[in-house]
């Protein structure tokens, strides 16, 4: 992709490559919240909870593939989408994609009007939990340009730093 999107500017970004190094086997399902495995959701569905969830960390990558590409990730079979409920009302989601030998978290995040509530470590914890599942590596990549406490929040749930990179990404003019 060229460095001239509409409506997007391309800005250096400080990456952290993480992998879970904690215990599969001491994450436990949480009882307080649910995860709900949503299956195929119909690509509208889905950037909706996207936008609302990133928005204001710039997430941009699912906004930037075609109606039919978005639809080709949503339905492929690596890919997974999971709701993550409190008090049976969608708080947040997180994505993964499987692949041999490991399972990267791809999107994980709370809406707005969950953060700072105590959830972030409820929600790391339940998507590895899943992600976990096959017993393979676990691992995601988080930026400067997320929440302020979210490498924070990803070593102190197990994960450790594999690499730094600054990336040139897209964000939201």
């Amino acid at each position: 992709m060229d460095s001239t999107v509409s409506g997007y500017k391309q800005i250096p970004v400080k990456t952290w490559y993480l992998t879970f190094e904690g215990a599969l086997t001491d994450v436990v399902p949480i009882e307080s919240v649910q995860v709900e495995h949503w299956e195929n959701p119909v690509a509208e569905d889905y950037l909706e909870l996207y936008k609302e969830v990133g928005n204001f960390w710039g997430w941009a990558g699912r906004l930037l593939k075609t109606s039919e590409e978005l639809t080709e990730i949503l339905n492929s079979a690596n890919n997974e989408i999971w709701l993550f409920r409190v008090e049976n009302e969608v708080a947040g989601f997180f994505e993964l994609v499987r692949a041999e030998g490991e399972t990267e978290l791809v999107y994980l995040g709370l809406k707005p009007e969950w953060i700072g509530k105590g959830l972030g470590q409820k929600l790391i914890q339940a998507s590895v939990y899943v992600a976990g599942q096959n017993g393979e590596k676990v691992w995601l990549h988080t930026c400067e340009r997320d929440h302020s406490s979210a490498l924070k929040a990803y070593l102190k749930a197990g994960f450790k730093i594999e690499k730094e990179l600054v990336l040139m990404e897209f964000y939201p003019e």
